[in-house]
Order: structure tokens, then sequence, then C-alpha cells
């Protein structure tokens, strides 16, 4: 069912995106003809260009275009008239104008701009001196249509998209605090304990996607006059992001730690039982939407104690642990070093 929400959706972007291009191209074209333009498709292929995936990187798209153009226009019109056109002439100005791109430390976008106007200008400058300049007006119009359309009708917004990855990494490492709880209570059977660091591997992945697409919806928001309810939103999608990733953090380490004690066959009835209850605990924490304060009073959620006479003592060996982690890691002692 949610793929096919999914591809719906996917659906209705491609379909708003086919009536922008095809809008902003027939205004761009008019308006490049009004102005005296003798090229006015260098207008709609800013447009088509210029269309990202959200306002901003339409914007930055935009502008790089806008750059490399300009350097692209100079670089011919100042140094065409001493140069035969053929492809060794070709080659040398887009090489100097390349060059300059980089020496003004301009985007990567920027330079294939360069080239492509250097190209265009070089061929066409010498059939129609107007070429220059309409290159020039006629990529701006393209550009600015292209903006001012994508930002204001049906602006690109990923917000829903971000929540639905939050919401399915909350239910999997919820799932997997549920299942190592599961796992102690069983007697850390070997295998269960493989398959769960298997899926921990699986939630780093998890989590790096929906960083990412917790990025591109802050991105898509960028200059959207109409993102002010989606900003509130990623806000708290931010901070829970946060907590998720202690969260996996700590369950990450906390199977190696618990397949380690298993190994060395220490690990009493009683400590299943404490370690049991205290996943059972914890997944709560990663799964509620309210605010963590309003679970219980601090402290209620931590189950295990030690003995008195080793509470001075739990940093020095906690440092330990993570030491001996670190070299077993790095290979510098046997793997079946606690």
């Amino acid at each position: 069912m949610n793929k096919d929400k999914q591809l719906k959706k996917q659906m209705e972007n491609k379909t708003i995106l086919i009536w922008k291009m095809a809008i902003a191209s027939t205004v761009s074209w008019d308006l490049a003809k009004l102005v005296g333009s003798h090229h006015p498709y260098l207008a709609p292929i800013s447009v088509i260009l210029c269309l990202q995936s959200t306002v901003n990187r339409s914007i930055r798209f935009s502008f790089h275009r806008m750059v490399g153009t300009i350097i692209g226009i100079a670089v011919v019109v100042l140094l065409a008239p001493l140069l035969k056109v053929n492809g060794w002439t070709l080659g040398l100005l887009i090489i100097i104008g390349c060059y300059l791109a980089k020496w003004l430390k301009r985007d990567e976008t920027a330079i294939y701009q360069v080239a492509l106007t250097v190209l265009l200008v070089f061929v066409m400058g010498n059939k129609s001196g107007q070429y220059p300049i309409d290159r020039f007006r006629d990529t701006m119009i393209g550009a600015i249509i292209a903006v001012i359309l994508h930002m204001l009708v049906h602006p690109p917004n990923f917000t829903e998209q971000a929540a639905k990855s939050v919401h399915r990494f909350t239910e999997h490492l919820t799932t997997t605090f549920t299942q190592v709880s599961s796992w102690i209570q069983t007697g850390l059977e070997k295998n269960v304990g493989y398959s769960l660091q298997m899926e921990t591997k699986k939630l780093l992945q998890e989590l790096h996607q929906t960083k990412n697409h917790i990025k591109d919806a802050t991105n898509s928001l960028k200059y959207n006059p109409l993102a002010k309810k989606s900003e509130k939103e990623l806000q708290e999608y931010h901070q829970r992001i946060y907590y998720l990733t202690q969260g996996y953090t700590y369950l990450s380490s906390i199977v190696g730690t618990l397949m380690a004690w298993s190994s060395a066959g220490t690990i009493t009835p009683k400590h299943q039982l404490i370690w049991t209850e205290q996943m059972k605990a914890l997944a709560p924490i990663f799964q509620t939407k309210e605010n963590l304060a309003e679970l219980g009073p601090p402290g209620e959620t931590l189950k295990v104690t030690i003995p008195t006479e080793l509470e001075e003592q739990r940093f020095h060996i906690a440092l330990y642990l993570e030491t001996i982690g670190l070299l077993k890691k790095m290979n510098e002692l046997p793997r079946n070093k606690v």
C-alpha cells in the first residue's frame, strides 16, 4: 500500500514538473521575442535546465549558469576576433574560459556552462552578431521565469518523505530493541547475536538514508514561501533523529558487549533478567512522539544497579572496555578478549 502511495506521489510530481516546464517555456519564449531576441529558443533552454528538484537548487543552478554564460561570452568576444573558427581554437577558448572560472573559484556547474557558452557563441556568433547579446539576455529571462514559477506554483516540499523515513526508522529501531530483549531472555544464542549484529548494520544504512531525507527536506524549504508549517515539523524531526542516533549507537555497542559476556560464560540468570527488563524499558523512549520529559520522572527508566563497592570504579571500567574494543578492531588483541 505504501509503495502504491509513493508511486502515485512520484507520478504527481512528474506531472507538475511537466506543466511547469511547458508553461515557463512558453512564457519565456514569448518574452524573449517581445524584447527583440533573434534566438528566443535560448530562454526555454534555460527554463528546462534550471528547473531542478528544489527551489534552492534551481536558484543555485541559475546563478552558476549565468556566471558561466558571462565568462564564456566575455572570453569569446575578446579573443574570437583574433582566431579562426576550428577545433583547435575552440579548445583553446574552452581552456581559457574554464581556467578563468576555476581561478574565480566557481562551482563545477559554472565550468560546464562556460564550455557550453564558448562553443555556441564562438560558432553562432560568426553567423549572427546578435547571438552573444541574445545568449545573455534570454538565459537570464529563462532562469528568472523558471525560479519564480518554481517558487510560487506548488514548490517542491519533501517533508512528507522525511516524516515517513523517520517513522520507518523509529519502528525498526524499537523492534530491534525488543528483539535484543528477547535474545537476552532466551539465553543469548550466538547465531541470534550474529543476526542482530547484521540488523544493526542495516539500521546504520537506514539511519544515513533518513538523515539524507531530512537534509533534502530542509533544502526543499529554502525560498519556499508556503513552508512555515513544514519548517516546524522538520525542527521536530531534527530533534528526534538526534535521539534516534543515540539509541542506535547504544544498541550497536551493547549487542557486541552482550555477545562477549555470553562467550565468557559469566552472565547469570539474574543478569539476564535485569538486562531483559532494561531493553524493554528503553524501547518506548525512542518510539514516543512526545517530549521525552513527559515519559516519567528522570531515572525511572534505569533498571540496572551495580554494587556500591563498584560505583567509584564505573568510569575506569567503561574506559577499559572502550579501549579493549578499539584494540580488538585494530587487531591488537585476540578476538576472545573481553
